[in-house]
């Protein structure tokens, strides 16, 4: 009869053992499948460019891949940057730059002024984060011209001297501003160069002129003729 009530007792023990270990599971398993799905996805925004960071214009007839961010550009979790704050007795303009793999921007820039000038660029994401800064050194009665992407080899003399800036805004630039000094003018378009990424100015890419705007919301809104 000992033997027999131990057993029962040990069965009975086993019973609420597993019981409780399988109870125990079960929580664990529900609580790991909650923060699985419940947990947010990180959102990392490309963070401002530092002033130590800040690039310098280069004459260069070769571009970068459209699709990989500047070399210099911070990937760290950052809060949207305001716009830029004008500067003082300049003109604080807007556009709309694309830079794809089947797309390019080209800008004209043009020193009306007896004295040089350094022209402000910079490109803001689609959040308003700057991921993209160019200071553009525009000498006294002169012209520049910037291209976003690789320019053919053996361009025709206007294209050639001087040579065109390279300003790879890549797919990361939504909307760009300039500050242009007392002077200085811009004109510019976006071309198609599809199976290609090369800006060939002895072909036609079929050009549509740049909209600049003061007003940065309104370079997204279409304009109909009256």
């Amino acid at each position: 009869m000992k033997k027999t009530g131990f057993i029962f007792l040990g069965l009975i023990a086993g019973i609420f053992l597993t019981i409780e270990f399988l109870g125990t599971g079960t929580v664990r398993n529900s609580l790991a499948g909650s923060s699985s799905t419940n947990q947010p996805f990180a959102i990392t925004a490309t963070g401002p460019l530092s002033g130590t960071n800040v690039l310098t214009e280069t004459s260069s007839f070769a571009g970068g891949d459209d699709e990989l961010p500047p070399a210099n550009l911070n990937a760290r979790i950052q809060s949207p940057s305001i716009l830029p704050t004008p500067i003082p007795g300049e003109t604080l303009v807007y556009f709309v730059p694309t830079d794809n793999d089947a797309t390019a921007t080209v800008l004209y820039l043009y020193n009306t002024d007896t004295v040089a000038h350094i022209v402000a660029l910079r490109g803001f994401s689609y959040n308003g984060v700057l991921v993209y800064s160019l200071n553009i050194n525009v000498g006294a009665s002169s012209f520049l011209r910037l291209a976003s992407d690789s320019i053919a080899s053996a361009p025709p003399p206007s294209w050639a001297t001087p040579a065109p800036i390279i300003t790879n805004f890549t797919d990361f630039t939504y909307f760009a501003s300039l500050s242009l000094p007392k002077g200085v003018k811009v004109e510019g378009y976006t071309l198609f160069n599809p199976g290609t990424g090369v800006v060939n100015p002895r072909l036609d890419q079929g050009a549509i002129p740049l909209r600049f705007s003061t007003n940065p919301a309104s370079v997204f809104l279409p304009t109909a003729a009256r």
